[in-house]
């Protein structure tokens, strides 16, 4: 079976023996996947709606797998027990807000998983503050092209984040230490992406914008800084 670039990299962060549980699975590939690998042995497949559910359904049975995949209708965490042993929840393909409210929902199971794995499509910024602000550290972060499309994953667990810097935290502290290739281009997207607000911005009539445009002016100003020195290290390696 062979997976997306987006969801293979996701893979590649679940070592071997860990039990999963995939929240807002869709179609249950990655699971599936795992357990034809041998990566993980069970596995527990979670969507809110049932008509998501009964394709992952489908997918288990076309593989085989349904003896080893648990399928659970539910909200996030609430579908998950103790007794399930995971050690591992993988939350990919939802917005950053979306991800943050599913775990503040859980919030009292979280301290029970070794890793916590995160794909938002949006709003990684604010998803990445919610972590270091609720007993979540950031352990690893990920940048994937697939397609014309850049998907950043974050791998958190249960506790203190060190970054402090709401910038820096909010942009993605082990991607900035880290320096990963394809940052460059990620930085680009989030100053296109804020230079059409401070063109709105600066469009507006009805009312005095003036501090919001100087916190977006200031947030350019350090997105291009960042920029020139991620440029800078790639042309010395």
């Amino acid at each position: 079976m062979k997976l997306t670039p987006r969801l293979q990299a996701i893979a590649e962060l679940i070592p071997p023996g860990s039990v999963i549980a995939d929240i807002g699975t869709d179609h249950a590939y990655l699971p599936i996947y795992l357990l034809l690998e041998q990566i993980s042995q069970r596995a527990i497949a979670v969507d809110i709606n049932q008509a998501p559910l009964e394709q992952a359904r489908q997918t288990v049975a076309a593989f085989n797998c349904h003896q080893k995949i648990a399928l659970r209708l539910g909200n996030g965490l609430d579908a998950l027990r103790e007794d399930d042993g995971v050690d591992t929840i993988v939350i990919a393909g939802l917005g950053g807000r979306t991800i943050a409210g599913i775990l503040k929902g859980g919030q009292d199971k979280l301290k029970q998983f070794k890793r916590i794995i995160l794909q938002p499509m949006n709003e990684s910024g604010y998803l990445r503050l919610f972590l270091a602000q609720n007993g979540l550290a950031i352990v690893q972060e990920e940048l994937v092209l697939e397609g014309k499309r850049l998907y950043e994953i974050i791998m958190a667990r249960p506790g203190q984040e060190v970054e402090q810097d709401p910038f820096r935290l909010a942009l993605g502290p082990r991607l900035l230490e880290k320096q990963p290739p394809l940052l460059p281009l990620l930085l680009k997207e989030k100053i296109r992406k804020l230079q059409l607000v401070h063109q709105s911005l600066r469009r507006a009539k009805k009312e005095d914008v003036s501090e919001k445009l100087r916190t977006v002016q200031q947030q350019l100003n350090c997105l291009q800084e960042v920029l020139v020195g991620a440029a800078q290290r790639s042309d010395t390696d």
